[in-house]
Formats: C-alpha cells, structure tokens, sequence
C-alpha cells in the first residue's frame, strides 16, 4: 500500500469539454484524507463545547404569527401594559377527602408558599384564600391554587422551575397532593421528555439501522461507517445550532425533529457512497481510484439529491410564523452537516480504510460488488415481470396508494397543548386538575384589546367596551366576561371617563384593575377578558373566536374611534391554521417547480420530472391518509399509547410535505440517476429500466429500510407531535421504496418508452448540462493508471 503522497489526480480528463470536478475533488480527498479528517474531529470537539448552549435554550413552540391579530394583541399586552410578573405559574392542590377550610390542608398551603418565597426570582405569591385571591377555589374546594410571580427571563425562569417543582411537591402529604403548573414548568417538563424521547428514539433506532447495515453489507466495518456520520454529524450539527442561539431561539421540538432527518439521510447517504466504493475496488480500482470514482458518481447524486432536500425544507422559511423557522434552520443544518460528512468524511476515512473497508467480514453474507450483478439478477427479473403488463402494474399500485389516502379528507385541523404528553409529571398533572375542577378558559381566555386613538379611554372608548361586553356575554359559547366597564358598574355604578379617573387615583382600585387597565402607560389600552365554556384549542372555541372577530366586533365597534384586536391561545391557534393554509400551495408549488427545474437540468428529460413529482405526491398523500387514521381518528391509540385530540397538530401537513417531496426525491435521484447511466450506454428503454434497478434496488429497499427504522423509532416516545411525524415520516418512505421505486418506476417507465428521454432539442441547446456521472468513471481510472496515478 503506497503512501498518499503519491496519489495525484488527473490532469485533464473532461466530459463534455469541462473537468471532471467531483472527480478531481475525490482525488484530492483520497491525497488529504487525513487533513480531511482532521478537521472533522476538530469540528466535533468544538461543537461538543457548543452544544450544551443549544440544549440550555430550548424555549416552548412559539405559535405567533407574524403581522398577525393575535401577535398585534400580544404585543399590545406586554408593551402597554405593566405588570410586576413575567409571569404567573400556580401551585395546585389537590384533596380527595379535605377542602380548603380544613386546617390540615391549609398547613400544607403555608408549607408550600414558605418553601417558594424566598427563591430570588419568586416576586409575589397570591395564595387561594388571600383577599386579592379570584377563582382560585374549586366550587367543591376540594381543589385550589396560589399564584406565584416570577421575574427574570424566559431562560432563568424555565431553569427555576424544576427547584420549584422540587420544594412544592416536598410539602405534600397523604391526604393533599401538590404540583407545579404554568408555562415555564410545562415547557422545562417538556424540555426533559423530549430529551428522554431522544435517548429512547436512538436506542431503538440505532440498533436496527446497525443490524440492517450489517446485513446489507456483510462487513462489520463497512457497516460502521455509516453509524459513524450519523453520531459525529448530529454532534456537529448541535454544535452549529449552539452557535446559532447567539441570535436566534430554538423551540423543544427541533433537537428531535434534527436528528431524525439527520439519522435517516445521514446513514442514506454514505450507505450510497460505501455501496459504492465497494463497488469500484471489486471491479479492481485501487482506493484512491475507487474513492475518486464514487464522489464522482454516488457522491455527485447525493450532493443534487441533498440539494433538493435542502430547497424543499427551505420553503418553510417562506411562512411567516416563528415556529417553521425554527424547524426550518433546525432541519436545514442537519442535512447540510449530513451532506457534507457524505461528501468529505466518509470518503476520507474510506480512503483512510483502503481495502480494510471488507474485514470483519459476516462469512454467509455477500460482499456488495463482489460479484456484479448479472442481467438476469433478481431485481432485474423482477423489472421484466412488471414491465410484461405495466398498465395492470401501474393500476394496482395507485389504487392501493388512494385507498391509503382516503382518510385525508376527513382531516381536521388543530392545536393540541401538549399538557396530555405530560400526566406523569407535576405540570401536566396540575395543568389537568385545573382544567378538570376549573373552566380552562381561565387559564387561557380570548383577549380583546381596545386601543383608543387619541390618549386616554374616554366616554366613547368605554361605550365602545360596555356594548363589546353585554354582545360577548350574550355569546352562548361564554361562561364569563370580565372587562373594566363591567367591574365599574358593579362597585360605582357607573362607567363614566370621570369615574375611570377617580378609580386611577385609589391605590387598591388601580391595583385590582391594572390587568385591565393600563394605568402606567397612558390609560390609553383596555383588555376584556373572554371566558369560554370550550378549552381553548377545540372546534367550539375556535368559532367562538371567529364569531367574535368576524360578526361582534366589526357590528358593535364598527364606525367607533378605538381600534379593536383579539388575541389569546385560541386566536393564535386560528392565525397559525390560517397561515399554514395559505401557504401550503405557495410552498408546494415552488418546492414543487423547483424541483421540476432540478430533476429537467440533471435528467435532461420534461417527463421524468413529471413523473416523479406525481409519483412523490401520491405517496406523501398516503402518509397524510395514514396520519388522519392513526393519530387523528384515534386507531393507533393503544398501541403508540397516546390519547388522540382528534385533529390533526396544524403545523404537520405543512412540515411533513416538505421533508418527505425532499426525502422522496433522494430514492428517485438515485434510482433514475442509475438508468440514465444505462440509457445512454445502450439506447435501448428495457435494458436501462432493467439494468438501473438490478444495481439500485438493493442499497434503496436497505437505504429505505435504515430510514422506517430510525423514523419509527420516534413513533414509540410520548409526544405525540413526534410520534406522528416520525409515523408519517416511516409510512411514506415505505411506501416510497416498495409501491413507488420498485413498482410504479418500471411500469411507468415501460409505458412511456423512449419518451421518458424527451427533450426538446431548443432546450438542450440552452440548458447547461449536469451529469451525475462525470464520463463512465472507468475510463479516467484507466487513464489515471497510464499516467502512474496509484492508490493508498
């Protein structure tokens, strides 16, 4: 084995007139491959550094959307309004057998406020029979809260919350039960069982896409380079998306939904690239040969069919609501880091491992390449039987793909909370006694905002909020309206600007109305507080808000002064629903079109394109159909042990279109990159079909295998968000690689012919040209050879 000093690469071998640059790339990695490798273990131990940066910041979903009602009203909230709490968290009590005028349970209440007061950030408790204590005392007492004030950020807050969960739950006793309710406690639960989910997901997952690796390749070795990518690319992935949170946040569900892309097409890629390699030393390539020829062919099809993953997971940058951003970058740079681990360090350390890739080798297994395959191999059998009678082929698998798309069109579309993920932690247990024993619309109210235009409320202004009042209360959808009007009438007995006035002057008054009222920032800003009987992220409550913002509103405040907004978890729920909605064709069609424009360039054919498009939305449709049936209509509950809201999470369709049109298009790439190959040695439409999937189809189904391995895997955590898009993700790459890749592909491809080649001769005049071959890659190894080009 020479040393790399001596490999050089070629000097001017050209296709087409142009260098073959992947070809050449892959030399140079073979004579460097060691500073290759270096800087990737630097890369890791600087990310290793950054990471915990990442895992310290993960905040709750933000459901904004941007320039909408609901941020308007949000914004209006935090600015105009001052407030001595960042934030309000509840201690829970809860008693079986005692109520809350029982000594024995209000000892356990002083016990819990006494151990909290003293924390630095904890600002003010309001326990459930203090004076300025409201609806805080179940009707049967048997259940109360105390209100605890927080300061700080949202980040030190959320690192408190664990110590508060500690110390309160510490006081209970047998008879009443204590917890820890309120955003920063359920997102830190949240935080911790999505990390739990993680671990879990890994330990399945891995395992089996070891396994399968091991059997596809029959080397112990060979197998490991893949596992290698995947471990070294996710830490080094985390480590950028630490650096990132210098000027962005990340919500909970990024870690996962990362790692599962970047598992699934970390281990794909330099599956293709190993099976590859292997490949070029059987037909005799020295490594240095073999690494050069694989980057020039397989890693040329993984860098376009990473491209086109990245451009389909980049149209969720196009909707203008915080959390796809998040998801979006997340997602992005762990494909990225994944590709280009696949480009350099795998075929470094393939270069490194020279023939050494096949020891360990399983000894009833075959080495991939070893033997090439014969015209009559399996797979190249299997294409000739479905090309016999392609029609009847083509007819059974779309039918079968519609009957597992069906159930799409009783889909509906919401927003779960998440809280049923948590019953066996203290916040989400506290969160479902509130809900249980309290109207949860307390919790979470509709909030209207009226703003007056010009200074402080005046007659008009408050007018404007009186008939707002009395139409809401009217609502048959509502428990309870609170506004500041409606608290003036009660104690004054009227609500006059004047009495508005004398009421800003009265500490206490101000005190009890400060939540309605900005009276510290101008008295220009009023919020009515709109209690539904519904929870918040259910249908009920959702037309309840939209009667409010599309009927009430416009017919009691149209033509008056103050300008009217209504915010509040439910009109976030709708704006998101809405804005996905909107965007979901505008996103398709450009992921969509540029796609078409990718697959045209590379393929130098209209009609392959089109083909795969229909194809990639056809199976991306069954998955949808199988998400509704098992996560929405509730018919996976017992076993993927969840409890269905029955909708739909509305960021889903959304989030799954894009990295499945992506994922779906890596096997199509592949697959169609192969028979263009053998299209143009032979001319000939049959022997192409037959020939390119004989020497894909088994790195595909195996590919595809490791991929449903590592997806599922996350179907068996207990977020539910994750678990349906791992199920979708796993369904639709199943049906990708079975009903799509090695059925409806031949079939299709027969009865089109020589037509899945057509190219107008004005465009292949005008468009440049991309091959995912650089000349047939034995050549310029012969030609390497002649010029004493040797491997390592």
């Amino acid at each position: 084995m020479t040393s790399s000093r001596h490999v050089r690469h070629p000097k001017s071998h050209a296709y087409g007139g142009k260098p073959l640059t992947f070809y050449r790339f892959g030399y140079a990695l073979a004579r460097y491959r060691w500073v290759a490798i270096a800087c990737w273990v630097a890369l890791l131990l600087a990310s290793l550094v950054l990471l915990p940066r990442f895992e310290n910041a993960l905040t709750g979903p933000p459901l904004g959307v941007l320039g909408s009602e609901s941020e308007r009203a949000e914004e209006l909230l935090d600015e105009r309004f001052t407030s001595p709490f960042n934030e309000r968290d509840l201690i829970v009590f809860q008693s079986d057998r005692l109520t809350v005028r029982d000594p024995a349970y209000q000892r356990v209440v002083a016990d819990a406020i006494a151990a909290v007061v003293d924390l630095p950030q904890v600002v003010g408790i309001v326990g459930p029979l203090d004076p300025r204590a409201t609806d805080q005392v179940s009707s049967d007492g048997h259940v109360a809260a105390a209100v605890v004030g927080l300061s700080g950020s949202g980040r030190s807050r959320q690192q408190l919350a664990p110590e508060l969960t500690r110390r309160v739950e510490a006081v209970a006793t047998d008879d009443v039960r204590v917890y820890l309710t309120g955003k920063s406690p359920l997102v830190a639960d949240l935080v911790q069982q999505e990390r739990e989910d993680l671990a879990r997901a890994e330990r399945l997952g891995l395992p089996v896409a070891l396994l399968i690796l091991v059997l596809t390749s029959g080397s112990l070795v060979a197998a490991g380079i893949p596992i290698l990518l995947a471990l070294v690319g996710g830490g080094v992935a985390f480590g950028v998306l630490g650096a990132a949170t210098s000027f962005m946040s990340f919500n909970l569900f990024v870690p996962n939904i990362a790692t599962m892309l970047g598992l699934g097409v970390g281990i794909d890629y330099s599956l293709f690239v190993v099976t590859r390699y292997r490949e070029e030393l059987a037909h005799g390539a020295s490594p240095a040969e073999a690494v050069a020829a694989t980057v020039a062919t397989a890693g040329k099809t993984v860098f376009f069919s990473g491209v086109t993953v990245l451009l389909s997971l980049a149209g969720l940058l196009l909707v203008d609501a915080q959390i796809f951003h998040e998801l979006a970058v997340g997602a992005i740079t762990s494909v990225g880091v994944m590709i280009a681990g696949a480009l350099t360090l795998v075929p470094s350390a393939l270069a490194a491992l020279g023939h050494r890739v096949d020891t360990l080798a399983i000894p009833f297994l075959g080495r991939p390449g070893a033997h090439p395959a014969p015209e009559g191999g399996l797979w190249a059998r299997w294409a000739r039987l479905i090309m016999r009678h392609p029609g009847l082929w083509a007819i059974g698998a779309v039918l079968i793909l519609l009957a597992m798309t069906a159930p799409v069109t009783d889909v509906e579309l919401g927003l779960s909370t998440g809280t049923s993920d948590l019953n066996h932690k203290s916040s989400g247990k506290g969160r479902e006694i509130l809900a249980q024993d309290f109207n949860e619309g307390v919790i979470s109210p509709i909030q209207v905002v009226v703003v007056s235009p010009d200074g402080p409320l005046n007659d008009d202004d408050l007018a404007t909020v009186a008939r707002l009042t009395s139409a809401l209360e009217a609502e048959g959808g509502v428990a309870r309206v609170i506004s500041v009007t409606k608290l003036l009438d009660q104690f004054v007995g009227n609500h006059s600007t004047a009495t508005l006035e004398t009421a800003a002057r009265i500490p206490q008054a101000t005190s009890a109305l400060s939540d309605l009222v900005n009276f510290g920032k101008g008295r220009d800003v009023t919020v009515i507080r709109v209690i539904p009987h519904a929870r918040p992220n259910t249908d009920a409550a959702i037309q309840l808000l939209r009667r409010i913002r599309e009927a009430i509103v416009p017919s009691v405040s149209g033509g008056a002064g103050a300008d009217v907004v209504v915010g509040g978890l439910t009109a976030q729920i709708v704006d998101i629903s809405d804005e996905s909605a909107e965007k979901l064709p505008i996103v398709g069609g450009l992921v969509v079109g540029m796609s078409f424009l990718l697959l045209a360039v590379i393929f130098r054919s209209l009609i392959l394109p089109i083909k795969a498009i229909i194809m990639n939305l056809l199976s991306i449709s069954a998955a949808y159909g199988m998400l509704v049936l098992v996560f929405q209509e509730g018919a996976g509950e017992e076993f993927f042990e969840f409890t269905s809201p029955g909708t739909t999470q509305v960021y889903l369709p959304l989030l799954t279109f894009t990295i499945l049109f992506g994922l779906s298009m890596d096997y199509e790439v592949f697959l169609l990159g192969r028979m263009k190959e053998e299209w143009e040695r032979t001319r000939v439409n049959e022997i192409a079909v037959a020939h390119g999937l004989q020497h894909t189809a088994r790195v595909i189904t195996s590919a595809a295998a490791i991929m449903v391995a590592v997806f599922a895997a996350f179907t068996f955590t207990r977020v539910m968000e994750i678990q349906a898009l791992g199920f979708s993700l796993a369904v639709a790459i199943f049906v990708d690689a079975t009903l799509v890749r090695i059925v409806l592909v031949p079939a299709l491809m027969q009865l089109m012919g020589r037509w899945n080649w057509w190219f107008p001769a004005w465009l292949e005049r005008v468009t440049p040209r991309v091959d995912l071959a650089e000349a047939h890659v034995h050549e310029p190894v012969v030609a390497a050879r002649a010029e004493g080009v040797t491997g390592s």
